[in-house]
């Protein structure tokens, strides 16, 4: 009886031990640790070796990285393998992702339309000490939240230790030039840091070090990987082949060179120490090449060069002593972190309340203007319901604009306003240069009502205008010049209505844009010249219908209407150029012609457009245009049309678009070839 009570207890015995043995795999052998190098973009190839090493299924117990080896690596660590990592990485818009630009659609009409104007923004929170919001071009407010939706279910402070799988990523405190490990902290934080490419992203601040991007101390942190106990390391690396002295002939080349200098910290001596180093070839692309096409060919030169190493990768298997069918159970991600990403809610919506200061920068090229550049500072208090706001436009036409606004409800305002003009513009007249005026205007501006939700935008107003002419050339084949030397004012009353529910606010693809005004205009405040004010009847309506995945077609309604008598040439009606209210309030596109045009006081048209999105920022543009025109409503059909046409290519870049245009029109009978780099303002 005891023989076979011990004979149990054995049995018993070795079942446990096997079984603690089998759940405990990784504990029992040797460790494997994969290491990430940093690289920008080109560290896309990293998930590439990923899915290589899991189809030879090694088991990976520890992963350290930098800068955006942190990225792939901490989303490893916390759950996402390497075909999740592949899904969402090519989901992403990475132009929107690598600013601080909020989501589009999400914002009223004002916030839209200063985000299809300025191609910087920053904001600075007053009283607010323990992140640094500036020494970078990017705060990286966007990257912030999608690593924290990422990363859900590890959001906390907490021991890198404990996630599923061990991690440890690196930053650079550049007060000592020391480097600093994250071993523990908010995972989505160290990500953040050890990514913070010194002036383009800001710095983060912990407690009195200023960390910025890990490749400066340690772009290929192996050492640490060995210090958490790895037995064997597999590396991925993305470094750049050295750059001889015929490479360095252009100063991009210059200045990468000196990055990749600066990030051979420990390169060597670590590489040494790695069992299999996986370097990808990276050639043709650089740490900026966030395109789709790039991404897709970066993860699949990772897989190749992986794949290399096979053989490696089996015989490091048999080492371990697992079996040729082995494989380690990939991970996965919480549900939360699966959910799509909530942009609209960034993590400084739930801090404190602090007065902030928005500051934004806008810098365009064209070959009418050649060099113009906004400025534009907005202050929000955060004790009392006000906003002041300041425009500096330097150009050949020159504004300042300042403006404060008291807000008594969520989506109403009311403001008050001074903006000053120095405009130099050349008035046309059938392709002939009539009038060439130099003048000073002066605007107070008094908003008694404005009503701003997401799409719909009301406002009603009162305004002063005061003209000074300072240089007016006018040729003799003007029997009425129309400006005469002096000054000239007005007292008006303004009431406009705007809706806009369009996608996007360059090359739109689905929705409607709306705008209506009305305005009267005196020099007593009732009456103008003793007689009945002069009006103004302004109006334009833009639809986008999707005809296939990439063909947009949009047609365009608009015109001015203008009553009354003895109208002042500098509200006359103007048409010509790519944009509305360019140069003058009034001014209406009209393409084929380049300058400002003066049309008669009556005037409609329409423009159909179609938008042929070639690649994800190549864009093809065809616009027709034809326009009635009449000194009365009654004549409008009593001349031929006016007629354009424009052929357009434009690529879209984060500075704005980027191309030019091609058009001719009837009403100067001449060609028309315009370039333009940049938002317009």
């Amino acid at each position: 009886m005891k023989r076979v009570a011990l004979i149990v207890l054995i049995s018993f015995l070795f079942t446990t031990f096997s079984c603690g043995l089998s759940a405990n795999d990784s504990i029992q052998r040797k460790r494997v640790a994969v290491v990430l190098s940093g690289g920008g973009a080109k560290g896309m190839a990293h998930i590439g070796v990923m899915k290589v090493i899991e189809r030879a299924g090694i088991p990976v117990d520890i992963i350290t990285g930098t800068s955006m080896g942190s990225i792939v690596g901490g989303l490893y660590s916390c759950g996402w393998n390497a075909q999740l990592l592949d899904s969402i990485v090519k989901q992403q818009d990475w132009g929107f992702l690598l600013t601080d630009r909020k989501v589009y659609y999400a914002q009223n009409l004002i916030d839209r339309k200063k985000q299809n104007t300025y191609l910087l923004s920053k904001t600075f929170t007053l009283g607010k000490k323990n992140i640094s919001e500036s020494g970078g071009l990017i705060q990286g407010k966007n990257l912030d939240t999608l690593f924290r939706h990422l990363t859900a279910g590890y959001t906390d402070s907490m021991d890198f230790n404990h996630l599923p799988i061990p991690f440890c990523c690196v930053a650079t405190n550049i007060v000592d030039n020391t480097e600093y490990n994250f071993h523990s902290g908010k995972l989505a934080d160290a990500m953040r840091t050890s990514m913070s490419i010194p002036g383009v992203f800001s710095p983060v601040r912990k407690g009195e070090m200023v960390l910025v991007d890990g490749g400066l101390r340690n772009n290929y942190p192996a050492d640490l990987a060995r210090e958490m106990g790895a037995d064997y390391i597999i590396g991925a690396t993305v470094q750049d082949q050295p750059r001889t002295a015929d490479d360095l002939v252009s100063g991009s080349n210059v200045l990468m060179q000196i990055v990749d200098i600066n990030c051979k910290n420990k390169y060597d001596d670590n590489l040494a120490i790695t069992d299999i180093p996986i370097r990808v070839n990276t050639e043709g692309y650089n740490v900026a090449s966030f395109t789709q096409a790039a991404i897709d060919t970066l993860i699949r030169r990772g897989e190749e060069e992986a794949m290399k190493h096979w053989d490696e990768l089996i015989a490091l298997k048999r080492q371990l002593g697992l079996p040729n069918d082995y494989r380690p159970q990939l991970l996965s991600p919480s549900a939360d972190a699966l959910k799509p990403v909530n942009f609209n809610d960034p993590i400084e919506n739930a801090l404190p309340m602090h007065s902030r200061i928005q500051s934004n920068l806008g810098v365009r090229f064209d070959t009418e203007e050649m060099v113009a550049l906004q400025l534009n500072g907005v202050y929000q208090s955060s004790t009392r319901p006000l906003n002041i706001e300041a425009t500096l436009r330097l150009g050949r036409n020159i504004m300042v604009e300042a403006v404060t606004a008291w807000k008594p409800r969520r989506f109403v305002d009311m403001s008050l306003g001074y903006a000053f003009r120095r405009n130099e513009i050349n008035l046309y007249t059938n392709g002939k240069n009539n009038w060439s005026v130099t003048y000073n205007h002066h605007q107070v501006g008094l908003n008694f009502l404005n009503i701003n939700l997401k799409n719909f935008d009301l406002d009603i107003s009162a305004r002063a205008d005061f003209y000074n002419y300072d240089k007016i050339l006018v040729t003799s084949e003007l029997n009425n010049p129309g400006f005469t030397a002096g000054n000239e004012h007005f007292f008006s009353y303004h009431a406009t209505l705007h809706y806009n529910s369009e996608n996007a606010g360059i090359f739109p693809t689905r929705g409607a844009k709306f705008l209506a005004q009305y305005a009267y205009f005196t020099d007593n405040l009732t009456k103008y010249k003793d007689k009945v004010g002069f009006r103004e009847l302004s109006a334009s309506w833009q639809m986008s219908f999707a005809l296939s995945s990439r063909l947009t077609f949009q047609p365009l309604l608009y015109g001015r209407m203008l009553f009354g008598d003895d109208i002042p040439v500098i509200r006359r009606n103007f048409i010509g150029g790519q944009w509305f209210d360019h140069y003058v309030e009034q001014q209406m596109p009209f393409v084929g012609i380049h300058d400002l045009e003066a049309t008669d006081n009556q005037f409609v048209a329409c423009q159909l457009k179609l938008q042929e999105q070639i690649t994800t920022n190549n864009f093809l543009l065809l616009k027709v245009v034809g326009a009635q025109h009449a000194d009365s409503a009654n004549a409008l059909l009593v001349h031929g049309p006016k007629l354009g046409y424009s052929l357009s290519y434009y690529y879209r870049t984060i500075l704005g678009p980027i191309g030019g245009s091609l058009g001719y029109s009837n009403d100067t009978n001449q060609v028309d070839f315009f370039i333009n780099l940049g938002f317009e303002f």
